[in-house]
């Protein structure tokens, strides 16, 4: 099945912007965010974004998207909500398509063809880079050519490809918590983390384990196989 396309360019008229004040590259900290923003959690899909307001609020607070193209946005939804639904949509899917190529990287299995297709999509995004004035002279600045959804999921994906082609995708992990399931990097020593957090994730599956062990010595001693006070 084809993947939608994205939204209807609303081509920005906005000044040119500072590119490391505007967050032109996402970081990798705000991209795993964002796939995180939709996680299998005990085999129930969850989503963060409740409404396209919530995914613009989210693009807006970590600079990728400008003021205004937030206002005209919300205000767009306001007036047709039924253009919000599609936003949600393309936004949901790219998400979800991030998080499967990064699944199958740490799974060390082949991408999917249908993930790929739609992070290529995105990863089309254009901006031009322009001189603007500084204190000192000039700076590198960017303009929008395009929908500013589709320029910050742009910069997202774009953030995970390089990630996954010039990074360190071995260091990529999936929590694994069936309660979190969250993707992280793996910045320890060892590089052996199994867990996102071990102060909560970590404990509780260690606290699992030990309930677990518990009931099958009291099973095994309830049955006479061992001694329950060996």
């Amino acid at each position: 099945m084809e993947q939608p396309s994205v939204p209807p360019s609303l081509v920005s008229n906005d000044p040119p912007v500072d590119a490391d004040r505007h967050g032109h590259t996402a970081p990798l900290e705000d991209c795993l965010d964002f796939v995180n923003t939709g996680r299998l959690v005990r085999g129930r899909r969850t989503h963060d974004f409740a409404g396209p307001t919530d995914a613009i609020e989210w693009f807006a607070a970590r600079n990728l998207a400008h003021d205004d193209a937030r206002q005209r946005l919300l205000s767009r939804y306001a007036a047709d909500p039924a253009t919000g639904a599609v936003d949600l949509e393309v936004i949901r899917r790219v998400r979800d398509a991030m998080r499967g190529l990064l699944e199958s990287a740490v799974a060390g299995r082949p991408a999917a063809h249908g993930d790929l297709r739609t992070v290529n999509r995105i990863l089309r995004t254009h901006y031009v880079y322009v001189l603007v004035p500084a204190t000192d002279g000039v700076s590198l600045g960017h303009r929008h050519l395009g929908d500013p959804i589709a320029g910050a999921l742009g910069r997202l994906a774009e953030t995970l490809a390089r990630e996954l082609s010039q990074g360190t995708p071995e260091r990529l992990r999936i929590c694994e918590s069936p309660d979190c399931n969250e993707a992280f990097i793996d910045r320890s020593p060892t590089g052996r983390r199994r867990w996102c957090d071990m102060a909560t994730c970590g404990n509780r599956a260690k606290a699992a384990r030990h309930r677990e062990k518990r009931r099958l010595l009291t099973a095994a001693a309830s049955a006479g196989v061992v001694d329950p006070t060996a």
